[in-house]
């Protein structure tokens, strides 16, 4: 990067918690493939191999993978939902912390990045080490929300970082900057994601989805797009399915996506589930897609079903860009951006999800009436060149003026 750096550029280093294909992951990706090439020069750091440098590569950002010492999990379940704290980990994941940020700063003294930009919660905290050691301006890109367990004590040592380490916060949900403490608002930024909306739009073909998943092409197709965990809610929408499918035999389920950073056993919960309720042959499971537009042309209806902490998701905006009706339970993150633009129902709330979704099945004009605002709502307010051009805004009050880099 130092070598080929012009004079009126900035170099931005996003340093990333995780090489898999998440929402932050995809936000990463596309703020880097668009920004201004003529101010900024990104480069993407990764902590091992895996779909986000593959995906950087194949849109020509430039990625370094700089590996980290394995993180462990700060407690452990005892029974059910109970958890108790894991006071090896703890230690274990602090000197990993430590560990990382001495690497990174190795790093950041070669190439001299103009900012530090850090995605996912270890990051936040190894990046700003960092950036704070090589004396670079660190933006936290905040996309989680904060764990409250055992007392709040996570929440309260985040809050002391907050402090010390970035010297800017952006975060996409309201939710999220109210996590943070009072004293650090004025450094915080709420700027929601944003999706392309010529590549999301109305109007693609979906058919040879329908015909590769084998779902008929006259069928109306329930779809939902997220990886699979408990709290993104797909056995609420699965149960709701089930209340409509007998009457509405024409209509399918197909869920996108794949565990992602977990392991499978909720998926083959979901999977055993829609053979107990007898949908196996209408439920659709079809994994990790890389054709996402297409993806969403092949559904009638989007529903999304997270029961907590989504904010600005960016496969509802895409949802919303490409035309499709949206029936969501009503978390704060979903409400923010969706509005009175599509069905809101209360959470965790199996018959009222089911009803609202079988209203939009028997009713052809409120699709299209819900499909139109969607659309126009994505355009106006979560456009990827809206985006690309506030988070440059930000970035550009982050460079020290005289900065040598």
């Amino acid at each position: 990067m130092s070598d080929t750096k012009d004079k009126a550029q900035s170099a931005i280093a996003f340093v990333e918690s995780d090489s898999a294909m998440g929402g932050v992951e995809f936000s990463t990706l596309y703020l880097a493939q668009h920004l201004d090439d003529s101010c900024w020069i990104p480069l993407v750091i990764c902590p091992r191999e895996g779909d986000l440098p593959v995906a950087c590569q194949a849109a020509g950002v430039p990625v370094r993978i700089l590996e980290r010492p394995t993180l462990y999990s700060s407690s452990i379940r005892v029974s059910g939902d109970r958890r108790v704290p894991n006071p090896l980990a703890w230690v274990w994941n602090m000197g990993a912390i430590l560990a990382s940020a001495r690497n990174l700063v190795l790093f950041l003294k070669v190439e001299r990045p103009s900012l530090i930009v850090t995605k996912g919660l270890f990051a936040h905290i190894y990046g700003g080490l960092a950036a704070r050691w090589a004396h670079i301006p660190c933006t936290w890109h905040l996309q989680d929300f904060i764990s409250e367990r055992f007392l709040g004590v996570y929440r309260r040592v985040f809050g002391l970082l907050v402090h010390r380490l970035p010297s800017k916060i952006i975060v996409d949900g309201s939710s999220i900057a109210r996590q943070l403490p009072e004293s650090i608002q004025n450094q915080i930024s709420v700027i929601f994601n944003g999706v392309d909306t010529d590549v999301f739009r109305p109007g693609l073909d979906g058919r040879q989805v329908r015909q590769e998943l084998e779902i008929p092409l006259d069928a109306l197709v329930i779809g939902h797009v997220a990886r699979l965990t408990p709290w993104k809610g797909q056995h609420y929408l699965l149960d709701a399915f089930a209340y409509l499918a007998s009457e509405n035999p024409q209509s399918y389920l197909l869920l996108v996506g794949a565990p992602v950073f977990d392991n499978d056993t909720y998926e083959r919960l979901l999977r055993r589930r829609s053979v107990e309720l007898g949908l196996q042959n209408r439920v659709i499971f079809a994994g990790f897609r890389r054709d996402l537009p297409q993806v969403l042309a092949s559904m009638d209806i989007f529903a999304y079903s997270s029961v907590e902490k989504d904010t600005s998701p960016l496969v509802l905006l895409s949802a919303m860009a490409a035309g499709l009706p949206v029936v969501a339970f009503d978390i704060e993150g979903v409400r923010e951006v969706i509005g009175d633009q599509g069905l809101l129902v209360p959470v965790a709330q199996t018959k009222s999800f089911s009803d609202a979704l079988g209203n939009l099945l028997v009713d052809e004009n409120l699709r299209r009436e819900l499909s139109s605002a969607a659309r126009l709502k994505a355009i106006s307010n979560f456009s990827l060149k809206q985006y690309v051009l506030a988070m440059q805004e930000i970035f550009a009050t982050q460079i020290q003026p005289g900065y040598d880099s």
